[in-house]
């Protein structure tokens, strides 16, 4: 593993999700959220294959990359990323896109902080990896920082309905474990290798997950709704199509697939972390937007999460030169 491009990867994924977030939480907030996550899962589905297809054909040039899409990849590559996809994609982006619109989404994104914690179980107990007391010191340190940030930018902006805070607390915590457990699952895939020793690209691994999760979705939802009106209208009208479509764009498409790159370099405990800087990073965002004020207890705040992130990244140095 290369801890070091893991951090770049995991840096740009925040940038692709901060933007999503903005753009999936207006759309959630236009439209029903269970019909925005489809349809995005569906575009994202259709231009991750074109990507991965046209990646495959640099690599792979005895096939067809179409051929090469769905026979390259082992039977438990179709297992672990395709649960990873449901679960991450299907379900908690499900629970996230409901909070989003009944929350917001600086509200929503300080349920982040849940998802290290799957992660990190997930990991020990399916990946065979491994966290010192540092480590988990480390990662409280940041979890922290976060929440303290997220409450000294506490503000009525974005008004919520009462009615439903508690569902959207709730929703908020399971969108945030199903994100650290889709991940776990996720890696699970990424690091089986072929009879060549070869392993699957992080992009063709992402389109995994969105191929499974996009079937899995449109078939709980098909006897619900009339899926294609839903896709139509969403199409056909500027108002809903753009957000979703740009959401997708650095979401589903570019955020997912470096998040798988980043947590096939280092610890999914780790790259979840980083992860969790989403609400600092939409905040920060939203300030240059014009949308929010950040005070100087913010900055602390922030740098406390850094110190976190530091101390989890470099355990086994610290705990060494204690203990030495």
């Amino acid at each position: 593993m290369n801890q070091t491009t893991g951090i770049i990867a995991a840096l740009i994924t925040l940038t692709g999700w901060t933007i999503g977030t903005f753009s999936f939480t207006k759309a959630s907030k236009l439209y029903a959220p269970v019909s925005v996550n489809r349809v995005r899962l569906l575009y994202a589905c259709i231009l991750l294959s074109v990507i991965t297809c046209v990646v495959i054909s640099f690599s792979h040039v005895s096939q067809l990359a179409i051929f090469e899409l769905f026979s390259g990849p082992l039977p438990m590559h179709w297992v672990w990323l395709g649960v990873s996809g449901i679960i991450g994609l299907s379900i908690g982006d499900h629970f996230a896109f409901t909070a989003f619109k009944i929350l917001g989404s600086s509200r929503t994104s300080l349920f982040n902080s849940f998802a290290p914690a799957a992660a990190l179980i997930g990991g020990v107990l399916m990946l065979g990896e491994s966290i010192n007391i540092i480590g988990i010191f480390g990662m409280l340190i940041s979890i922290a920082g976060i929440a303290w940030f997220i409450k000294s930018n506490a503000h009525n902006n974005e008004v919520l309905d009462k009615k439903h805070v508690t569902k959207g607390i709730i929703f908020a915590i399971l969108g945030a474990v199903c994100q650290g457990v889709g991940l776990v699952f996720a890696k699970k895939g990424l690091v089986l290798q072929n009879a060549s020793g070869e392993l699957l690209s992080p992009i063709h691994a992402t389109w995994i997950r969105l191929f499974i999760g996009t079937i899995f979705i449109y078939a709980m939802g098909i006897f619900k709704v009339n899926v294609w009106k839903e896709f139509k209208e969403i199409s056909t009208t500027k108002l809903y199509f753009k957000p979703i479509i740009i959401g997708t764009v650095f979401g589903p498409v570019m955020g997912v697939s470096m998040s798988l790159f980043a947590a096939s370099n280092m610890d999914v405990s780790l790259a979840q972390t980083i992860f969790s800087f989403l609400p600092i990073t939409v905040i920060v965002s939203a300030h240059f937007m014009g949308k929010e004020k950040i005070k100087l207890e913010s900055i602390f705040a922030a740098l406390l999460s850094l110190v976190g992130v530091f101390v989890l990244m470099w355990r086994v140095e610290i705990l060494e030169l204690v203990v030495g």
